[in-house]
């Protein structure tokens, strides 16, 4: 198990992952700033970051809110033109630690770059499902009101103790025989069940069933499996990346995310 060593003196922020993230993409949104460059300076700085030619692909459709060519007009106008100040919902300036993570996100792939933005945004993990489905109730559709209604079988009579026999169950327990509400707590615990006493006292009740099956299919565990896996991969190489480039205000501890939750709640 590797230890990082943190010096007496560092008092920088400590966060995981998972908390730097949601501060870079939800709170300093630098993953966005990219939204007020020019389409040919956006161009220009994917090629910095993958290493393209110079002018590769770029076609000039117009300036920048920001570029030489916005100067030089203000030069010759001698006044600025107010555009309506900072994009609405981005800061004017993006702390330095959150440019880094968001440089970091550019080199992973962008099927990886988009899950990890979403999954930051959203303050969560993707949902992973147990190896074997919990049971639940069998629902189809029906003609009744609501579109879905669960599928009920009468058994039959069964026998079930007399109220007094209950009663006296629940006195030798210390219980009281009515509820909070000062109902009658029998006849509230028996409220829509259908009941009949025989000739010889026997009380008996109408017991019905209901059939279960399992709330997931085999391919929704693979499939939302796979998309955690998905996930907790590109967080890795993320953490990776991020350990190697020091920060100014901020420490990057661990990824805390279990790498298959499923095995140990299967």
């Amino acid at each position: 198990m590797a230890l990082a060593y943190v010096r007496p003196d560092d008092h920088r922020l400590a966060l995981d992952l998972e908390a730097l993230l949601t501060w870079a993409i939800r709170d300093q949104q630098a993953d966005r700033t990219g939204a007020a460059l020019h389409p040919a300076e956006a161009i220009a700085h994917y090629g910095l970051l993958y290493g393209l030619p110079t002018g590769a692909g770029v076609y000039r459709t117009g300036i920048s809110a920001d570029g030489c060519a916005v100067i030089a007009n203000r030069f010759e106008m001698g006044a600025d033109i107010d555009g309506g100040g900072a994009i609405r919902g981005i800061p004017p300036r993006v702390h330095p630690d959150a440019e880094l993570v968001a440089e970091a996100l550019e080199w992973l792939p962008s099927s990886e770059r988009r899950v990890i933005q979403d999954h930051a945004r959203h303050t969560d993990r993707p949902v992973w499902l147990p190896l074997v489905s919990p049971l639940g109730k069998t629902l189809r559709p029906g003609h009744k009101p609501g579109r879905y209604r669960h599928i009920v079988a009468d058994v039959g009579w069964e026998a079930t103790p007399r109220q007094s026999e209950i009663a006296q169950r629940y006195f030798d327990r210390g219980v009281s025989l009515f509820d909070r509400l000062g109902r009658r707590r029998i006849v509230e615990e028996e409220r829509g069940f259908q009941f009949r006493i025989l000739g010889n006292g026997t009380r008996q009740v109408l017991t019905e069933w209901c059939p279960l099956e399992p709330k997931h299919s085999a391919e929704e565990i693979a499939q939302a499996n796979e998309d955690y896996a998905f996930w907790h991969g590109a967080m890795e190489a993320l953490h990776a990346r991020l350990r190697a480039r020091p920060m100014r205000d901020h420490r990057l501890t661990a990824f805390t995310a279990p790498a298959r939750p499923w095995d140990d709640n299967p």
